[in-house]
């Protein structure tokens, strides 16, 4: 009875699970069985003949990648069962000297080939795969995706061998058409743009291959499933699918800082409004007032439209007020048209315009001094280009990846007379200080350049280290103290009053460890420092600030909330806990 049972028990077991085995067995006309045994094992069973194709095909590569260049499926019989394929191996190549079969010189060239097969040169087996997938990469991003490489006519000469290599291209795909499917405002008109996937277009590999990075560093809308492709009738369509983000932002910060002059507590702020891709086009409007010290205040405007008439060409304005307590009023302005590279990346050329206006002019301080203050009237027209490059995983909390920004302007700026200063009553000689001007160079050439980098680098699922370089240079023969730099706050060197820091140049560095809560939340611990020019050091003209601290972004679903604690230390000044900066901030996306 009891063999009985175990004859049931196998039969059901077989019944079950047997039929779902599919086996695959290799007959080699060159080589015995122990050589796949001791060289190269492969599975023998699989769910479906689908599977067990597949693992033909991983073997034939392992044999070419180890030297069996002439390696080759003779033949194959297949049924419901068995896989069964006939294999020639052939020999093991270690150099090899490579010929042209039938590939075009203007290919062998674009796919940077061309010299290693011409010089008839041995080639080892490594070099050889490299210049067939170079061959593979050229095809497939020139349309032609189903272009196949093969090496043959293999000839012995003695010690060493020669082949030619062979190139099938197959039909030319372009781009028909890409299809959006999702509940999304985003145009195709903006998409096929911004992946530079036009219709009519030769099929491009790599850019299909970064479909998925580029939509990821879109701020307006996310994949819900991954893209596809389908070709028919020698064309390709793409396929996305997606889904609107929230990425328009409303964002409030809240600082306290100690006073000073008797006033126990400063309480600064500032608030933006943030408008991303409202028509599906990927425009952008930023609004964003500032209040950082008392009577100090900042207004600025941005607009950009990134494709024009469906074109790689947009615009974009800035318009930037900042008054400086009684002292002076800037009005900065920079209107240009950007070229959209593939991706977020731009370059952009544009007219720069920078008027600074004195409103309360230190009279006092010239009769004194005999010299003219700090601040004058100036007008200055610039012509500017900057490029931008971003590939950032993901835009918000970026846990890998790099930021670039780099630019530069060259113009003239126009130092304007003051009736005050010129009217001013000149006690010791009886005239006026109109002769202040006379020996100043009021018309003269200047220029800016910046730089930008950010990189982010993943320890860790959670763990992550952003490195960051900011700095520019402003030259030209006399820098007035309202034509400097403003750098210092939670924008750029933490630990200090927002644009306390007044240079012709900084270059600021930054270190930051982050561990992230979620995707959007994080806590982190930074250290940032920077070398400026300080005129307030008598004996050098060279600061080294640096500040730390520790900061938190925690998402709810009402926004993002964020507290920094900074302290800073600047010249001589020690480290105290009584001048720490603390800054509250609030995000809301809609």
């Amino acid at each position: 009875m009891r063999f009985i049972s175990t004859i049931i028990f196998f039969f059901l077991l077989n019944f079950c699970f047997g039929q779902n085995i599919h086996l695959l067995q290799i007959d080699c006309s060159d080589k015995s069985k122990d050589f796949f045994q001791k060289k190269l094992s492969y599975k023998t069973h699989f769910k479906d003949s689908l599977q067990a194709n597949i693992e033909v095909a991983g073997l034939l590569n392992k044999l070419r990648s180890s030297g069996y260049l002439s390696s080759s499926m003779d033949s194959i019989i297949s049924d419901s069962l068995l896989t069964r394929i006939y294999m020639y191996v052939g020999d093991k190549f270690e150099n090899l000297v490579l010929k042209n079969g039938n590939v075009s010189p203007s290919l062998l060239a674009n796919a940077g080939v061309k010299n290693q097969i011409l010089n008839a040169r041995p080639l080892n087996i490594n070099d050889v795969e490299q210049i067939k997938e170079k061959l593979l990469r050229e095809c497939e991003n020139s349309g032609y995706p189903f272009a196949c490489v093969s090496i043959d006519s293999f000839q012995s000469n003695h010690s060493s061998y020669s082949a030619k290599i062979f190139l099938q291209k197959n039909e030319k795909i372009r781009f028909d058409s890409i299809n959006i499917l999702g509940k999304t405002k985003m145009k195709r008109a903006f998409l096929k743009n911004y992946l530079g996937i036009k219709p009519g277009k030769a099929y491009n590999e790599t850019n299909v291959k970064r479909i998925a990075q580029r939509l990821n560093e879109l701020a307006f809308v996310e994949s819900v499933q991954p893209y596809n492709v389908e070709f028919l009738n020698n064309k390709a369509r793409i396929n996305v699918f997606l889904k609107d983000r929230k990425s328009s932002d409303f964002d409030a910060l809240l600082g306290f800082l100690p006073g000073s002059s008797g006033q126990k507590l400063l309480i600064t702020g500032q608030a933006h409004l943030h408008l991303v891709s409202l028509f599906g086009m990927g425009e952008d409007f930023f609004l964003e007032w500032k209040k950082l010290q008392p009577k100090t205040q900042q207004l600025d405007v941005r607009v950009s439209y990134p494709y024009l008439a469906g074109f790689p060409l947009g615009i974009s304005a800035r318009f930037e007020l900042y008054k400086r307590d009684t002292s002076y009023i800037d009005l900065n302005g920079d209107y240009g048209i950007q070229y959209q590279i593939i991706g977020s990346s731009y370059l952009k050329a544009s007219l720069h315009q920078h008027i600074s206006i004195v409103t309360n002019i230190d009279t006092a301080y010239v009769k004194l001094n005999r010299t003219l203050p700090p601040n004058l009237d100036i007008n200055a027209n610039e012509f500017a280009l900057e490029y931008y490059l971003q590939k950032l995983n993901y835009r918000f909390n970026p846990t890998s990846g790099f930021l670039l920004k780099a630019g530069g302007s060259i113009g003239v700026k126009t130092i304007k007379k003051s009736s005050t200063i010129s009217g001013l009553y000149d006690e010791i000689t009886g005239g006026n200080f109109n002769f202040l001007y006379d020996n100043l160079q009021r018309k003269t050439v200047q220029f800016h350049i910046g730089l930008v980098i950010e990189k982010y680098w993943c320890l860790a699922a959670r763990h992550t280290i952003k490195t960051s370089l900011d700095g520019k240079y402003f030259f030209s023969p006399k820098v007035l103290e309202n034509e400097k730099f403003r750098i210092g706050g939670m924008s750029s060197l933490r630990g200090f009053d927002d644009q306390s820091i007044f240079t012709p140049y900084y270059a600021m560095a930054n270190l930051e460890y982050r561990f992230l809560l979620s995707k959007n939340s994080y806590f982190s611990v930074f250290f940032n420092s920077a070398v400026v020019e300080d005129s307030r050091i008598q004996k050098r003209s060279v600061d080294f600030p640096f500040g730390f601290g520790v900061s938190a972004a925690i998402e709810t679903k009402v926004g993002i909330f964020g507290i920094t604690y900074a302290m800073g230390k600047q010249l001589e000044n020690k480290i105290s806990f009584k001048s720490a900066k603390i800054h509250f901030g609030y995000i809301n996306y809609f």
